[in-house]
């Protein structure tokens, strides 16, 4: 009788975990995404020093537009000479 007992509790407890998981499982999962995201940002954040309170694309963009000179249309870069290797037999 204790063996039925025994059973009939887990399968009552099993199921009950299970209906709380369909009801509220999405929300739980969303909960720890977030969790984890804020504590990889502060991971971030300490290893390099960059406030991610800012739009790092925005600050990356402004920066890079500061240092760059743009070419001039008629100005050509200079990349190296072409050299043709022959095959020696």
């Amino acid at each position: 009788m204790e063996f039925l007992q025994t059973v009939l509790i887990i399968l009552i407890v099993l199921v009950t975990i299970r209906l709380l998981w369909r009801a509220f499982g999405k929300i739980v999962l969303k909960w720890l995404g977030m969790k984890v995201m804020q504590r990889v940002q502060k991971s971030f954040e300490k290893r390099t020093g960059f406030n991610t309170g800012q739009n790092p694309f925005e600050t990356q963009q402004s920066a890079s537009t500061q240092k760059s000179t743009p070419l001039k249309s008629n100005e050509k870069k200079k990349v190296g000479e072409y050299i043709d290797f022959e095959e020696i037999d």
